[in-house]
């Protein structure tokens, strides 16, 4: 492994390896999910910046097709998904083979893993063997928690599980013992333990996985960067209906059904019925039938709701410029929604639920207004109080800046040198 300083960016006194490979579940041009964005992201921002950096993702060989690299240093490594193992996240024997090959060919030092899922704990472990270098990993979600798709939600009821506990996670899978849950643990445990740091994109899930078993003093905190930052909407609004616009995958976690449950009671007030538009874009994914088709109902019935589809990334900022508040009404505690930075970007106030990451990134009554869980008569309420020109303002005011590629990859720098730094010390 090659070391020489980072000067450019003051890290005069750590050493950083020459070469650094940013490893994702996904590529963007499969899956336009928040890790794999900001996976990119990272990957664009170290290249403005000089470092030497390459993006690999993971791609099932079905989707070989839609698979579009758009650089020389973007590689994937293709996998038989129907043979990945779900339970304790391990792929099939051989297929790290692929991506070893790449890190060795294109001599990499360090290695930033920005998920296991697809690639397999043992992708990961496979790596960690690899002498004389550094590796990362950036935590997303709870997937490595949580069997119930990293959601921290029961099974059937839904409701916001705090912790993982083996009786609790057999309550949600009965066919699953309590022993398989311990293995599963500790099989993730031991996949984590020989990475040098780890990095969350926000204290609230840096502090559950700290709890679970990650250690604090290898762990930090570093927010999500944008590729592309336009400038925010100025000034003061013009005449009309106040927007409210929901951005992302239609799925059930998502509580895009309590956008519905509201627009049900906006719909017994005329006034607010003129007032407010609530507007709907994403693809719908693994929804059921039943919700379907109360979808299709509800945009037929009200004319204040609307449906515009799915969209691309380069278009998200483009469309929520068209919106007066960006709402996400998830049922799950989220982590740090790049959705909402994608908000502020354009000066977009945000109105969520009020637990987890989106409380943590967005404080009540500064940049946004919480609503209870699940409470469509408490959006309500919030989407009253959003459709105030004073109030609209003094929110506005209260958006925060948003950091850049570039500010995410000084910031990730700095933490692979200090972590760097203290691996020397424990060698010497």
């Amino acid at each position: 492994m090659k070391l020489g300083p980072i000067r450019h960016l003051g890290f005069e006194q750590a050493l950083l390896p020459q070469r650094m490979a940013i490893v994702s579940h996904s590529h963007p041009s499969i899956s336009k999910g928040g890790a794999e964005i900001s996976a990119y992201a990272l990957y664009r921002g170290l290249r403005e910046i000089g470092v030497d950096a390459i993006y690999i993702g993971s791609c099932a060989t079905t989707d070989r097709h839609k698979l579009s690299l758009g650089h020389e240093t973007e590689f994937a490594v293709f996998r038989d998904a129907a043979r990945y193992d779900h339970f304790y996240h391990l792929s099939p024997a051989g297929e790290e083979e692929e991506l070893l090959r790449i890190l060795r060919e294109e001599r990499i030092g360090l290695v930033n893993f920005h998920h296991f899922y697809n690639l397999g704990l043992n992708a990961l472990r496979a790596a960690q063997r690899l002498p004389g270098v550094l590796n990362f990993l950036t935590i997303h979600e709870f997937l490595a928690i949580c069997h119930n798709h990293g959601q921290m939600v029961t099974r059937p009821a839904q409701v916001l599980c705090e912790r993982a506990r083996w009786d609790d996670c057999t309550s949600c899978f009965p066919t699953e013992s309590r022993n398989r849950f311990q293995m599963r643990k500790e099989t993730m445990l031991d996949g984590f333990g020989a990475f040098d740091g780890f990095v969350s994109p926000s204290r609230f899930l840096a502090e559950r996985f700290i709890e679970w078993g990650l250690g604090a003093d290898r762990t930090t905190v570093i927010e999500n960067g944008l590729l592309s930052a336009p400038e925010a909407k100025t000034g003061e609004r013009g005449e009309g209906a106040w927007v409210f616009g929901f951005f992302g995958q239609i799925t059930p976690f998502k509580g895009v059904d309590v956008i519905l449950d509201a627009a049900d009671l906006i719909a017994k007030d005329p006034d607010l019925s003129r007032k407010v538009r609530l507007r709907i874009h994403g693809n719908l994914v693994g929804q059921s039938a039943s919700f379907t088709e109360r979808f299709e109902a509800a945009l037929k019935a009200y004319p204040f709701l609307s449906y515009a589809g799915a969209y691309s990334n380069a278009s998200v900022h483009r469309l929520m410029a068209d919106c007066d508040y960006l709402v996400i009404p998830s049922k799950w505690w989220e982590n740090s929604p790049v959705v909402i930075q994608e908000a502020y970007s354009v000066g977009l106030p945000v109105i969520c639920t009020g637990i987890g990451g989106m409380a943590e990134k967005v404080p009540n009554g500064v940049s946004g207004l919480h609503f209870r869980l699940g409470d469509a008569s408490d959006l309500l309420r919030a989407v009253k109080l959003a459709a105030d020109g004073r109030n609209h303002a003094t929110l506005k005011s209260g958006i925060p800046p948003v950091i850049s590629a570039r500010g995410m990859a000084e910031r990730y720098l700095a933490f692979f040198a200090s972590m760097a730094a203290s691996r020397l010390v424990e060698i010497g």
